[in-house]
């Protein structure tokens, strides 16, 4: 709101003001002062309010407009639309579309997009009729992308493993197999101890036995070692490049940036593949399944390992849900991968923590029939290929005393010197499950329970499973912070598909207008939110006008949204002296859908949108290069600064950033809190 008026009116202005916050009916105040200034004036009233002289190459823009072909060529047996994203939406809130058109298989066009200055590295997705995705990465300004050089990695469908060993020979020792820290803690707190371990107390873990193939067999290229199968891969750069298109925003590069994304858990425990198998695979039964570690960001990778269980989900008809959780809680897990083995042979440094990307060893998951909790002889692999229909879970255990996961009797590891109630620290020992309902005596163990404090419940799982590029990955959480980067794996061959349809908003610009020569600079007086629905529409939305003259939009041509209706009147009011959404939410904002050109862009100067102040009679622009800031446009759903409070408060990078326009380009990231409104839901 702007107060540079005469002395005399100042008063009367403020109080009417006042009372319109309240909600009452404000009292008339006199037509203010004209407000129009010489340059020099106005250059003076930026020092003051700013306290610091911006750069003369400041253009005051923050987003960037390109031109993209894009080739509809991903292996998808329908594609509906191609899109340009900021980022790859796999459990990513962050992730909108900058634009997006219909188009058919195996055509191409050209895209215009305007892409936020945070953005260097974007993506493109080819999205079929159901909504499924397939991603390409590429860089902002780039000519052309298609998705040829990521269909050469191998998929699911056309997936096969040459030279697998002979299954005889291939065998886990009863003797070799040991109770699980599950089934250990719930025989001692059965038998009295309490402490940290009561909630294991009649929790019927007793008898989960971890089983671990002898070193035996093999052949030239795949190795029995570790009490694993596993062969030497290498990773093309194409691979690499897929992996960080897909995974850089929650387990990558930007998986733990100064931003801190954290992974969203109502979005994973709410993801199809959990709401539909409880986070299990679905074996197809026509080809082996194998897991490859791509990425651990966890410093305890060298005590971790992997193990993998199945059964025929037939097996839990006519149970109750307790006695399904107990079925499952007592199933054999077998060990497949060896942590410390993979995370060393792939070069990367112990205390890796950027996200790179690898991909050394590939483990296969065999099948030894249907071994239950009660078998005592030894089994051997029946085959590589897991029967059609079974269920496939995942279990990441952690270990950091090698007595207890050495080959020794169950005895000796329950009675081990290093297994006692006041040394045990789940710091040290435990197993987490990609199936959340077996977490819930694990969630409760002192050192998991800041988790919660994150949004974690006791029945969270430990796992994040999604699929993308025809691919299953599986993102798994050992620890507290909630990121789901200690480990992720990727998943192929016989599987049912797990790729699901994903829904990601538009991303938002905001334009926030200063309507007179001489302002305070809280960019509220008028705020337009615009959203790139696709290549022919534009969605604006008025939300805010914190202003008190007579103020009309320019450059739109809308049924409600055009240049013959003053912009306080959208919402209903006629007094201009009433603030509207800038100390509360008190009008709900005016929105209407535009058909533009499809070379639009919202930084076209001639064709944004402007406002027109009549009762100075001036238009107010979007600021060009040596100009005052009074019209921005910020390429997010902005925060705009609440009533009275300039930007440079409300956003304390704003100075640095008009400063030198190459600093702090994401200033608009960090607001103040309570010196913004919130954005509005759309």
């Amino acid at each position: 709101m702007k107060k540079l008026l005469s002395l005399a009116v100042f008063g009367l202005v403020l109080s009417g003001c006042v009372k319109g916050i309240d909600g009452t009916e404000p009292e008339p105040t006199p037509t203010p002062t004209n407000n129009k200034a010489t340059q020099e004036e106005i250059d003076a009233n930026v020092a003051n309010v700013f306290g610091t002289t911006f750069s003369p190459n400041q253009d005051w823009s923050s987003t960037t407009k390109y031109t993209i072909s894009v080739v509809a060529d991903a292996p998808m047996s329908d594609i509906a639309k191609v899109q340009i994203l900021t980022e790859a939406p796999y459990f990513n809130e962050d992730a909108h579309v900058l634009n997006e058109a219909t188009i058919s298989k195996g055509q191409s066009l050209s895209l215009t997009y305007d892409c936020p200055a945070e953005y260097t590295e974007l993506v493109a997705a080819c999205v079929d009729s159901k909504g499924v995705y397939y991603v390409a990465g590429f860089k902002a300004g780039d000519s052309q992308v298609n998705f040829q050089k990521v269909a050469q990695a191998r998929t699911r469908a056309e997936y096969t493993l040459p030279d697998l060993p002979a299954v005889s020979g291939l065998k886990m020792k009863y003797k070799n197999s040991h109770l699980s820290f599950n089934a250990i803690r719930a025989q001692k707190a059965n038998q009295g101890e309490g402490g940290n371990i009561a909630p294991w107390k009649n929790s019927n873990w007793d008898n989960e036995r971890l089983w671990m193939l002898s070193n035996a067999g093999g052949n030239s290229t795949w190795k029995v070692a570790k009490q694993t199968i596993y062969r030497t891969v290498t990773m093309t750069e194409d691979e690499k490049t897929g992996l960080e298109t897909i995974l850089a925003a929650v387990g990558g590069k930007n998986g733990r940036d100064k931003h801190y994304k954290e992974v969203n858990l109502d979005t994973i425990r709410n993801s199809p593949v959990y709401a539909l198998t409880k986070n299990y695979l679905v074996a197809d039964g026509k080809a082996p399944i194998t897991v490859s570690p791509v990425q651990m960001q966890s410093s305890d990778y060298k005590y971790n390992n992997l193990y993998y269980y199945y059964f025929n989900p037939s097996k839990l008809e006519g149970m109750s849900k307790d006695e399904q959780v107990t079925f499952l809680k007592n199933l054999p897990k077998f060990k497949c991968v060896d942590c410390k083995q993979t995370k060393d042979a792939s070069g990367t440094t112990a205390s890796d923590k950027n996200g790179d990307y690898f991909k050394v060893h590939e483990y296969v998951l065999p099948y030894f029939g249907d071994v239950t909790s009660s078998t005592t002889s030894d089994v051997t692999v029946q085959s590589f290929t897991i029967p059609a229909g079974y269920y496939v879970g995942f279990m990441l255990r952690k270990s950091q005393d090698k007595y207890l996961d050495s080959y020794t009797t169950d005895n000796d590891i329950y009675n081990g010197t290093n297994y006692t109630q006041n040394s045990y620290s789940l710091t040290n020992y435990g197993e987490v499950y990609a199936d959340g309902r077996l977490n819930v005596q694990i969630n409760q163990y002192p050192d998991f329970k800041s988790a919660k404090g994150k949004g974690m419940k006791s029945d969270d799982p430990r796992a994040a499973i999604f699929g993308a590029n025809q691919k299953a990955y599986i993102m798994f959480e050992d620890g507290v912070d909630v990121n789901f980067v200690d480990m992720i794996v990727e998943v192929q061959g016989g599987l049912n598909e797990v790729d699901a349809a994903q829904q990601i908003n538009n991303n938002v610009y905001t334009f926030c207008f200063e309507d007179r020569n001489l302002g305070d600079y809280d960019m509220n007086d008028v705020v337009i939110k615009a959203e790139r629905l696709n290549i022919s529409q534009v969605k604006y939305t008025v939300v805010a006008c914190g202003a008190y003259d007579e103020l009309y939009l320019r450059n739109i041509n809308g049924n409600t949204l055009n240049e013959t209706k003053e912009i306080h009147s959208l919402f209903g009011v006629t007094n201009l002296s009433t603030f509207i959404n800038t100390q509360s939410k008190n009008y709900e904002p005016v929105s209407e859908v535009i058909t533009v050109d499809p070379s639009f862009s919202f930084t076209d100067f001639s064709k944004q949108i402007y406002i027109f102040n009549k009762t100075q009679n001036y238009d107010v622009k979007m600021s060009q290069k040596g100009e005052d800031p009074h019209g921005i446009m910020i390429p997010s759903d902005f925060a705009y600064p609440v009533e009275k409070t300039c930007i440079k408060n409300a956003y304390t990078q704003f100075n640095t950033w008009g400063e030198n326009p190459v600093t702090s380009t994401d200033w608009y990231l960090s607001p103040v809190e309570g010196k913004v409104m919130n954005a509005f839901e759309k």
